[in-house]
């Protein structure tokens, strides 16, 4: 049952919005961002409701009060979970396309919270049905509150299949593990249920880029019963970002994220640093590559406003004091040079709606309290504890910004973060789904 609910006051925003493909093939966008901000105990297989809407652009009514994403035009899109349990109790979700499991979500931390996460990209039709539900047969208590909210639920179309012919814009691959898997270190993750190959640049393990541009990847895990996952995401030969987790008599989760610029050719896997024990069946599905092309390579050409994305990482161990902000001082991308790597902040370069994506890595037996912000305005939280272990957490936000609006990272109480040179696992991306017209409602 909810308790506490706070009732969302929203203001519209009335603005018409084309994506940097959709704008040149006049294709709606849509996207939504929820959250939910009271503790709420959801029964065995129920859909989660979510009380908190943070951004609603397009058709997405449904999902604001069902927490089903209905499609309202075929496309390409992107959903992502995460989710924060009560101490001592453990989150078990799934993602659902219909009535057939895509991701799944697990966490437990003995005598804390737990974190978890999962992302995928898939190809919906026109009436698909995407949602968010417990496990069968099992119940799970979520914690919130107002200005505590770790459980989101985003979704965004990033192409449109209807709307060009050309399938340039419909490069996107998901993958995902359906066994349980071990791999030795320099190993590639191979993942054997493709849920999407747009393009068909994925094969055994290996994207590689059909097209030039900026792309987009996540990848999540979840280890054996007290195994470590420590897993890397490379560029070619060059090493971009890191998960690790590993919990005491449990299974550990961890998820990253990264933009970055592909030419022709370029290749992009997940490999593992360490021995890697996976856990996976075809009904629990926690280990996901995906990646996605957001923009062609002429984003980059000079004075094109075409694209705004940024991607950067954190290449040292810092504690950050409470109401600090966090600093990222690695740079994967930076189109428009929209981040300041000595403030932390990301400045919006021109109105319209934009995706944030934060993961992050406590020092061993230290806690992590992170927050995203919109200029002087909460949107989420991040929260991980891991006791004598290093512990991740993440989460993800569309937001609408104004020009010289700011968003960034900061520290709710005291957080030692983790990294080193080549140990790169707190990370902080954006990039713009859409600049601002007139017309069309967005809520948030």
């Amino acid at each position: 049952m909810l308790t506490n609910i706070c009732f969302l006051v929203t203001v519209s925003l009335y603005v018409w919005l084309h994506s940097s493909h959709a704008q040149e093939n006049g294709v709606q966008p849509i996207a939504f961002s929820l959250g939910q901000n009271a503790h709420i105990h959801v029964t065995d297989g129920a859909t989660i409701q979510f009380n908190k809407v943070i951004t609603a652009l397009g058709q997405t009514a449904d999902v604001q009060t069902s927490g089903r994403f209905t499609c309202p035009a075929e496309g390409i899109y992107k959903f992502q979970v995460y989710s924060l349990t009560h101490s001592d109790t453990r989150i078990w979700l799934e993602l659902y396309l219909n009535h057939d499991l895509v991701a799944s979500l697990y966490g437990h931390t003995p005598n804390d919270y737990a974190d978890a996460g999962n992302a995928v990209i898939l190809h919906l039709n026109r009436g698909d049905v995407v949602s968010v539900k417990s496990h069968d047969q099992y119940d799970v208590t979520l914690y919130g509150t107002p200005n505590q909210i770790y459980t989101t639920f985003s979704g965004v179309r990033i192409v449109s299949s209807a709307a060009t012919e050309n399938p340039f814009y419909d490069v996107a691959f998901s993958t995902t593990l359906t066994t349980p898997m071990i791999f030795n270190p320099g190993s590639t993750i191979l993942y054997d249920k493709i849920l999407l190959n747009n393009g068909n640049g994925y094969y055994v393990g290996l994207f590689i880029a059909p097209v030039p541009g900026i792309y987009l990847f996540h990848f999540f895990s979840l280890a054996e019963k007290n195994e470590q996952i420590w897993q890397e995401l490379y560029h070619n030969d060059d090493y971009v970002c890191a998960i690790y987790g590993q919990t005491s008599s449990n299974w550990a989760d961890a998820g990253n994220t990264a933009i970055l610029h592909l030419k022709l050719h370029d290749m992009v896997q997940v490999k593992s640093r360490g021995t890697s024990k996976l856990y996976g069946a075809p009904d629990q599905i926690y280990s996901s590559f995906s990646g996605v092309l957001i923009s062609d390579e002429s984003s980059l050409d000079p004075g094109s406003t075409k694209m705004i994305a940024f991607s950067a990482g954190l290449s040292r161990s810092i504690t950050v004091a409470a109401n600090s902000k966090v600093v990222f001082d690695r740079i994967f991308l930076d189109i428009q040079r929209s981040y300041d790597q000595h403030t932390g902040e990301f400045t919006a370069p021109m109105q319209g709606v934009y995706e944030f994506n934060v993961h992050a890595l406590g020092q061993s037996n230290q806690s992590i309290w992170l927050e995203l912000y919109h200029n002087y305005i909460y949107v989420v939280s991040l929260y991980s504890h891991t006791p004598s272990q290093y512990g991740a957490a993440g989460n993800a936000a569309i937001l609408h910004l104004d020009v010289g609006d700011v968003v960034y990272v900061k520290a709710n109480r005291d957080s030692a973060l983790y990294g080193t040179n080549d140990q790169v696992y707190c990370t902080f991306s954006g990039y713009l789904i859409a600049p601002a017209y007139r017309g069309l409602p967005v809520i948030g």
